[in-house]
């Protein structure tokens, strides 16, 4: 006999939603929800999470409070739920004054039944007002957010659980698609909720149609879309890890005939908005964008997505996959891989993660000022940090400061315009908004008896009870019809200062490790393009085990790869000995780990003078695969790290008075197995840098009598391969990135600053200002050991 709940829910379901059965797990979840307690809900996008929030608070009845991260998510979650004549509606800042007094008002007398807000709302005021209302549900949507080892923190979220607490534990729902075990415990600490009540109802897809194409140049990338764009019609995503990337894409495919349209944040709303309301009704059937595009879409019928590069996280990927096929229906996917594309990835992580002397010295900089509010560009704060910041490392360093305590980083809202009165107008008076808006500036001008006054756009919307885009659309209309001059407010970054004169007290052990973990994700991330089964890696990286070994769908269960293959006897011999030099090495120095490029050199019989420092000359194994090149070397390291024969660890280090974070290799309990040939008929995708043999990377015998030159040598083979990555990023040959005898002056001269470069033959502004630093970054690293 069912239970009253379990036929109110079902009652419910049909009656408010329209539904005639639940899908998975939905019921268990909702049922534990509905009878009042807390859970964790980790579930696949477009499996159906809202539902499990949005049913139990019909059932519970009273107000659920959710909290959604993007205005965008928000309105379509309200839009859908209202269409469906529920009682939902959002507070934020898109709502005039009026209308939020108007709908709190309204949650408080019970007037809706779900209030969407963001983590930012929750404000002494706003909490006191929410503890007058029927509070009987809880739900924070996408909680990974407030976990710092999640892919997407948010430092308003981590104050949620004090939220909770201040709304008298009211029963609480996370829910999120994208999180490890270590992001599902951050959640559970910090909102209390029992581990007992975790719901992950799996992270497969087995709609999605996982492929990985090895696309060395950009040419081959754009080849490759259209390919799949031919053979697959139907809505589809391109996305771009930058604008200009996007742009570029976009431009490619239009001149082959490909109707794209772009998405990114640095166009205006109005194109945005454009593109965004384009895609939904097929007016726009591609797109190519960065990943700003997608939260707040919600498209069913999303038939392929591609990467023109690979994503920092499995996280960010998964979560952009998930776009794709949410109506059940078989959707493609595809990564367009190259190991060349990390160098984006690495630039990304660092610039976020700057070095702790490079935030000390932005604090040291807003100390300067007698102000306590500033406004001060990044390009100023980047100009006082050593060469290689960029307003990206300012703009990491801000907010660094900002979750420390330390500054306040103030919102375009608060920002100052300036309005100037024509002094001689139209005759005809504005009417409407426009006119209630320069009715109150003239009385305010003559109030005052200034030229011009600084308007702060919240603060005057405010008073005059209308929302900032009625205000900016009436000032607007006011220059152009020749009554005002407005010139709204800079892009500049305004930061309040806290604690002005304390000195800066961070913890720097928390930040290092913040950022090797980012750079071991970028790792797992080019895991992925390796793996045996691209569905069980994704399954099995969200700390769940596959039921199955090979999937069957994804590209290489159909052995569509010809690269993954069993190694030949050569290929085993070959890692034996350079798996037999790491175990050596370690063993050497008390079982310590080491870079790959220390590693290469002592497998190759180097006598650099890292290897002479550790006395790995004497070594049984020290020139052991000296037949081969110390790129091919690499290759092969970085492979075996792939199949998990040896680990990636990042580390950080002092290394000439610069922090500087970098991999060590260590051997695993697989790659000793390996390394003895204790596994047979082992698979990997060996490098094809050894399928010619050995004879192109011989060296002729000769005694280990090294010239002084070598280390300039070594320094110079490192500087080819980042001009060829480089050239491969840019889709240009490689002497336009740097001639030969550029190359071979950086190895003499070993310039580590932009001032340096210009000393060097064929480097120009030009050329520095695009590719110098990547070299830069080079030499520095291989002067300090990495």
């Amino acid at each position: 006999m069912l239970s009253e709940l379990h036929k109110k829910i079902h009652t419910m379901l049909q009656a408010r939603f329209g539904f005639s059965s639940f899908r998975g797990s939905q019921f268990e979840i909702i049922e534990h929800v509905s009878s009042g307690k807390d859970g964790l809900i980790v579930m696949p996008t477009g499996a159906g999470k809202s539902l499990c929030y949005q049913l139990p608070a019909l059932v519970r009845g009273g107000v659920t409070v959710v909290v959604s991260p993007l205005l965008a998510l928000m309105k379509d979650q309200v839009d859908s739920l209202q269409e469906k004549g529920i009682r939902a509606t959002c507070i934020n800042s898109s709502i005039t004054p009026s209308e939020r007094r108007q709908r709190m008002m309204g949650v408080i007398a019970g007037q809706w039944e779900l209030l969407y807000v963001a983590p930012e709302r929750f404000s002494d005021e706003f909490i006191a007002q929410l503890r007058r209302a029927d509070l009987r549900l809880f739900a924070i949507d996408e909680a990974h957010c407030l976990s710092q080892w999640g892919h997407d923190f948010r430092p308003d979220y981590l104050k949620l659980g004090r939220v909770r607490q201040a709304l008298g534990d009211i029963p609480t729902i996370a829910l999120t698609a994208t999180a490890t075990p270590t992001v599902q415990k951050d959640i559970l600490s910090v909102l209390r909720i029992d581990p007992s009540q975790v719901f992950i109802t799996g992270f497969d897809r087995d709609n999605l149609l996982l492929e990985v194409k090895r696309t060395p140049r950009n040419t081959d990338k754009v080849r490759e879309i259209c390919n799949i764009f031919d053979a697959q019609p139907g809505s589809s995503l391109v996305y771009c890890a930058t604008r200009k990337n996007v742009e570029k894409v976009t431009i490619a495919l239009r001149e082959r005939g490909i109707p794209a349209a772009m998405y990114h944040a640095g166009l205006e709303i109005e194109e945005r908005v454009e593109v965004q309301e384009g895609f939904m009704s097929n007016r726009f059937p591609i797109v190519v964008a960065t990943n700003a595009f997608g939260m707040g879409v919600d498209k069913h019928d999303v038939r392929c997505i591609v990467h023109w590069e690979f994503p920092g996280t499995v996280e960010a990927y998964y979560q952009e996959i998930g776009r794709a096929g949410r109506d059940g229906q078989d959707s493609k996917v595809v990564l367009l891989y190259r190991d060349g594309d990390r160098y984006i990835q690495d630039f990304f992580v660092r610039s976020s993660y700057p070095p702790i002397e490079y935030i000390r010295m932005v604090w040291q900089q807003l100390q300067q000022f007698d102000e306590n509010t500033l406004f001060i560009r990044l390009e100023e704060l980047a100009a006082g940090l050593p060469e290689d910041a960029t307003e990206r490392t300012a703009g990491s360093c801000l907010y660094v400061l900002q979750r420390a305590g330390y500054v306040r980083r103030i919102p375009p809202s608060e920002r100052e315009g300036r309005v100037f009165l024509r002094t001689n107008p139209p005759t005809a008076q504005p009417k409407g908004i426009r006119g209630l808006v320069y009715r109150v500036l003239r009385e305010y001008f003559d109030r005052e008896q200034a030229t011009n006054i600084q308007l702060r756009l919240d603060w005057f919307s405010k008073s005059l009870q209308l929302s900032r885009e009625q205000l900016v659309a009436a000032l607007r209309a006011l220059e152009e019809r020749g009554f005002i001059v407005w010139n709204p407010p800079e892009r500049i970054g305004g930061v309040e200062i806290l604690k002005k004169g304390e000195p800066l007290q961070l913890n720097e052990d928390e930040l290092q490790k913040r950022r090797e973990q980012e750079l071991a994700k970028i790792t797992q991330m080019q895991a992925y393009a390796r793996s045996a089964c691209r569905r069980r890696y994704l399954v099995e990286y969200f700390g769940q085990k596959a039921d199955w070994e090979r999937c069957g769908t994804c590209d290489q269960c159909r052995n569509i790869s010809e690269n993954y293959a069993p190694i030949t006897s050569l290929q085993q011999e070959i890692i034996s000995k350079l798996l037999a030099c790491m175990a050596r090495m370690s063993q050497k120095r008390g079982g310590n780990r080491f870079s790959p490029t220390l590693i290469a050199k002592v497998a190759r019989g180097s006598m650099d003078v890292r290897v002479r420092r550790f006395h790995f000359q004497h070594l049984s194994t020290h020139g052991i695969l000296k037949e081969y090149s110390e790129g091919a070397l690499l290759s092969l390291l970085k492979e075996l790290n792939h199949v998990e024969a040896v680990e990636e660890h990042f580390v950080t280090r002092t290394i000439d008075g610069r922090e500087c974070t970098y991999a060590e290799f260590e051997l695993t309990e697989k790659g000793r197995s390996l390394m003895n040939r204790r596994i047979p008929d082992f698979k990997m995708n060996f490098p094809n840098v050894f399928a010619d043999g050995s004879k192109k990377n011989r060296r002729s015998k000769q005694s280990k009598v090294i010239p002084k030159q070598h280390i300039q040598q070594t320094l110079l083979l490192k500087l080819r391969e980042i001009r060829q990555k480089l050239a491969s990023l840019h889709d240009v040959p490689a002497y336009v990135v740097a001639p030969n005898k550029t190359l071979e002056d950086m190895a003499v001269h070993c310039p580590t600053s932009k001032s340096a470069m210009e000393s060097i033959y064929g480097m120009g502004p030009g050329r520095i200002q695009k590719y110098g630093r990547p070299f830069i970054e080079v030499i520095r690293t291989w002067q300090g050991g990495g």
